[in-house]
């Protein structure tokens, strides 16, 4: 029996004899393997033929990612439901090598250009294969846009890179901005000292904030204590969030390090857990208290869904796979609006914050703190004590009074 016979029991004909049966056949198969349900399969292969067939496009090709991006917005605008299906058929079409999501390619100076500079970063600094991505990516993004009829980097100009900056400025974050412009310049430099370039053009200053900055918001510990005991662990999804919410209010746990956690990371005979740290490449073993034993049980025997992969944390539906930083800040938005309090302009590191400020205010000095959240150094832990605005009021000094002076007015 086929995979559309076995979804569509009274109407596969419909789909066996339509223009993309064989797309819809190879879809479906994906859908049940994966495990999603019958009825939420129905509606993507519902969704998928009409997608189809407003692209237009023959049988079994190779499908671009921006013409299936701008099919599923058009229909979209109908009915917003179809999101769900459009990440579901992306997913499906780069798991099968039936995507084409790369940009087009810089000509062939240009692109001799970028590789041999990025080559050349490697093997001097030897910096890591995702470093030197990082770099490609923001350098031809940047060709692409600053030289869009033109093959020669001496077309290029200071007035280019500042249309560059404030047209991309408003998409990225502060941090991942000035990281791409650092890799634009570290190339703009290297142009310049290698001829190909005959002024320097990297010497430009960028603001040191894109916006006004301020300290990092704390949750109030009373809020954080309400919201855990407000999230409902009856069911498999109120598990999985309590026990994320847990780690990260009590343990100080960033987004990123909650979805590298495996089930080895939990030791239960030394009643340790063991965290991965990314920006210090190192594992921090934290003893666990019998409240966060009793959590974590709790969710591996009725919260965590059977599944292969060894992630703590998984996703709630179909197909199932680890839960991303922006799953788990969604998580942490949805169960701050369903906690009963009207609270805003806080996201899940409110948590680590929250867990940074209890320590502080308990007495823990900043060294021991620094390594709970896994710093590099001091300076990064000390960005909290600027949350730390009503302890200033007990460390200003008495004003000394004159009072040979003050006789001396009277």
């Amino acid at each position: 029996m086929s995979a559309l016979t076995q979804i569509f029991v009274r109407c596969h004909y419909r789909y066996n004899s339509d223009r993309y049966a064989g797309d819809l056949e190879r879809f479906a198969a994906w859908l049940l393997a994966e495990g999603f349900p019958i009825r939420t399969a129905r509606t993507h292969l519902f969704r998928v033929r009409q997608v189809l067939r407003a692209v237009g496009a023959e049988p079994g090709v190779t499908l671009k990612l921006n013409v299936l991006w701008r099919t599923f917005r058009r229909l979209e605008r109908r009915q917003w439901k179809y999101r769900h299906t459009r990440s579901t058929y992306v997913r499906y079409l780069r798991a099968t090598n039936h995507l084409l999501e790369s940009p087009p390619a810089l000509p062939d100076a240009l692109e001799i250009s970028v590789r041999e500079f990025c080559q050349r970063l490697e093997r001097r600094r030897g910096l890591a294969q995702s470093t030197v991505a990082g770099y490609y990516r923001s350098i031809s993004d940047f060709l692409r846009r600053a030289l869009p009829h033109s093959r020669s980097l001496r077309d290029l100009s200071l007035d280019s890179l500042e249309r560059y900056i404030d047209t991309r400025r408003p998409k990225f974050a502060q941090r991942t901005f000035r990281c791409a412009i650092s890799s634009i310049q570290a190339f703009l430099r290297d142009c310049y000292e290698r001829g190909q370039l005959t002024e320097r053009l990297d010497l430009i200053d960028l603001p040191r904030g894109f916006s006004p900055e301020r300290p990092p918001r704390a949750l109030p510990w009373p809020l954080v204590e309400h919201l855990l005991e407000s999230v409902d662990r009856t069911g498999r999804a109120g598990s999985r969030d309590h026990a994320m919410l847990h780690l990260m209010a009590c343990y100080g746990l960033r987004t990123g390090e909650l979805t590298q956690l495996t089930l080895d990371s939990i030791n239960w005979r030394t009643l340790t857990l063991s965290v991965w740290r990314a920006k210090t490449r190192s594992t921090t073993v934290l003893p666990l208290h019998t409240r966060t034993l009793d959590i974590l049980a709790d969710y591996l025997k009725s919260g965590r869904p059977e599944a292969s992969l060894s992630h703590l944390f998984l996703t709630d539906c179909a197909p199932r796979s680890a839960m991303t930083t922006s799953a788990i800040g969604r998580v942490f938005q949805r169960r701050l609006q369903r906690s009963g309090r009207v609270i805003s302009g806080y996201s899940a590191y409110s948590l680590r914050h929250a867990f940074a400020m209890r320590l502080f205010q308990q007495g823990v000095g900043m060294k021991a703190i620094g390594d709970l959240m896994g710093h590099r150094n001091l300076i990064s832990t000390s960005v909290y004590l600027r949350l730390q605005w009503q302890a200033l009021r007990e460390v200003a000094l008495p004003v000394p009074r004159q009072t040979g002076a003050a006789e001396g007015l009277t």
